[in-house]
């Protein structure tokens, strides 16, 4: 009788990677934080300032011209960067803890033990961000401007503003993106999620007043790139096709934003690490 070699065989195969395993680490984490009562009244706090809008609609229809609401491009806009003040929140609420609790109870070794790599990981965590900071942005906006071609009596509105829904896109996805990278890469830097939302706080308001002490000094707006804020606002002026705010160049802007976020993504790439490195 033959003796068969039933010693360990190398795998001849193909290799193959599911590519929606990020998704369960973002189910998993809306999960977590849809069952947070607080999260959840933040949540319909942040609509409110869309029902104010669908009425604001609502009155400009019935009542036709009104003074000071002007139903245009810039009304859309308006609203977007009226709800970053919601998205600033939310971005700390649901994100100051994405990493920094992993961080805290060693559980990276546990995830990247799994079929899971370090992008799958880095995926599933900004997908519960980008997940929750298009609920007070992207979706109400698109459905301001549904509601707004409803309520017009004729197509002349659509024809005149049928590019707002792409500005809608590229803003909100603007700040989603920028919230969302900057708050996971601060996330990675500490154990503490409390350290991670006042180190992410502190851009953005520190920024800000550095911007009001230089503006005052120089007596102009055209160093408003020193602000994270007013870059965003920046490049949305132009997006809606509105007269831009500050002075500042707008490729300055946009390269600030593009340098934080590559310094993000960086950051991430070697902090999210299965062994904590020791030098």
């Amino acid at each position: 009788m033959p003796i068969y070699d039933l010693s360990y065989r190398q795998w001849s195969g193909v290799w193959t990677s599911h590519p929606y395993r990020w998704w369960v680490i973002t189910r998993q984490g809306i999960n977590i934080l849809g069952r947070k009562r607080r999260f959840l009244v933040l949540m319909i706090l942040s609509a409110l300032p869309f029902l104010v809008r669908c009425v604001m609609l609502y009155l400009s229809t019935v009542l036709g011209r009104i003074p000071l609401l002007t139903i245009n491009a810039k009304f859309f806009e308006d609203f977007l960067s009226q709800q970053m003040f919601f998205v600033f929140i939310i971005a700390i609420y649901a994100g100051a803890g994405l990493i920094a609790n992993d961080l805290k109870a060693n559980a990276l070794q546990i995830y990247f033990s799994k079929p899971i790599t370090r992008r799958d990981y880095v995926m599933g965590k900004l997908g519960v961000l980008f997940f929750f900071l298009a609920l007070p942005t992207l979706v109400p906006g698109m459905l301001l401007f549904f509601l707004a071609v409803l309520f017009k009596s004729d197509a002349s509105f659509l024809e005149q503003n049928y590019w707002v829904p792409a500005s809608v896109l590229g803003y909100s996805l603007l700040i989603i993106a920028t919230y969302s990278v900057v708050m996971l890469a601060v996330s990675s830097l500490s154990k503490s999620s409390r350290f991670a939302g006042i180190v992410f706080a502190a851009l953005f308001f520190f920024s800000r007043i550095f911007y009001q002490i230089l503006s005052v000094v120089l007596r102009s707006t055209r160093v408003a790139w020193v602000s994270l804020g007013n870059n965003l606002t920046q490049i949305g002026d132009y997006l809606f096709q509105v007269s831009p705010q500050y002075q500042s160049p707008l490729w300055l802007s946009a390269m600030v934003l593009g340098l934080l976020m590559l310094g993000s993504v960086w950051l991430l790439h070697h902090r999210v690490q299965a062994v904590e490195v020791v030098k």
